[in-house]
């Protein structure tokens, strides 16, 4: 459906591109989430995806068609790729159903009956049909921000950072009703986010982009169990870094570090134990000097020497330059 080839941009005044020859390919009703720090280029590709912004090299195909540049078009975009903002972008002088039915103008009547109706039941707004823009949340002015770009009919949708304003728990329960209604309206989605867990909750594939490059695109198991890089697998946990007897390095999951297991065992004296909720994060000090951080469901007293255990099978492997 979609495929980017060789892509760069860059900036006035800025030595390394915002992007810089990223390369890949997204299928029919895939959703792709991209991640990664803040300022590695994840919004400059959004924009440059939706027909906002011209690259400076390389070529974006959507269904097979080169997609024009935006000063090659009186108005910039793609007919089927639409851009939910994180700003709403909805009109705050029209009802709920207003907003959605102003989207479905071009139609007839029957229709705009029909698919405001559809789409207020889908994305959960029926009940707030004749409400104004300024007395929802901000998670129902999210849901309205939906249903207006479902309303043009997209096959692609393009969100950027669309849920960091809310509450960790309605943000969660948005982004499970996001995914069914993406599969519902069979059309894909790309999601930016900085959260790796939004990414593992929604994606088919998650895409990790560092200063402008992509370095990794894979299933969300693949690349939290298999990363390429060190900073991969830092940005999505915590990773402790330990010398073997023979001197080499093995990097660990804090989640894959045992209290009291049977192998690999590793002693160490704990110095901190703070409460996170269902868990306690644990950092201590093992024999041979090197910081080592793990969780523990149950307190531990600060001071005291531990035997903790490593999980090997979840050791991770990759090169450090």
């Amino acid at each position: 459906m979609l495929r980017v080839e060789n892509l760069h941009k860059k900036y006035a005044g800025e030595h390394f591109g915002a992007v810089s020859g990223i390369s890949f390919e997204l299928e029919d009703c895939e959703i792709l989430a991209v991640v990664g720090r803040s300022g590695s280029g994840k919004s400059t590709l959004l924009r440059m995806l939706a027909g906002l912004m011209k690259p400076d090299e390389g070529t974006i195909e959507f269904n097979g068609e080169k997609l024009d540049n935006p000063e090659e078009q009186l108005i910039a975009g793609h007919p089927q790729i639409k851009m939910v903002f994180q700003d709403f972008q909805v009109k705050p002088n029209m009802t709920v159903a207003e907003n959605v039915r102003y989207k479905l103008l071009h139609f007839n009547k029957d229709y705009q009956d029909e698919r405001c109706e559809e789409l207020l039941t889908l994305c959960g707004l029926q009940p707030l049909a004749n409400k104004m823009p300024h007395e929802l949340s901000g998670g129902q002015q999210q849901r309205l921000s939906l249903a207006r770009a479902l309303a043009d009919d997209p096959k692609l949708l393009l969100m950027d950072e669309p849920f960091s304003n809310l509450d960790p728990i309605i943000k969660e329960d948005l982004l499970m009703e996001l995914t069914e209604i993406v599969r519902k309206e069979e059309i894909s989605l790309i999601l930016v986010s900085h959260d790796t867990r939004d990414a593992m909750l929604i994606a088919d594939r998650i895409a990790y982009i560092e200063n402008g490059s992509l370095l990794q695109i894979d299933a969300p198991e693949n690349i939290y169990k298999k990363p390429k890089s060190l900073a991969i697998a830092q940005f999505f946990g915590r990773v402790n870094e330990l010398k073997k007897s023979d001197g080499s390095l093995f990097y660990v999951r804090a989640e894959h570090v045992e209290i009291n297991g049977s192998d690999n065992i590793i002693r160490a004296q704990l110095n901190s134990c703070t409460f996170l909720g269902n868990s306690y994060l644990c950092r201590a000090i093992t024999e041979q000097g090197e910081p080592i951080i793990f969780y523990s469901k149950k307190y531990l007293e600060t001071g005291i020497e531990i035997d903790v255990s490593v999980f090997t099978c979840f050791e991770l492997h990759f090169s450090v330059d």
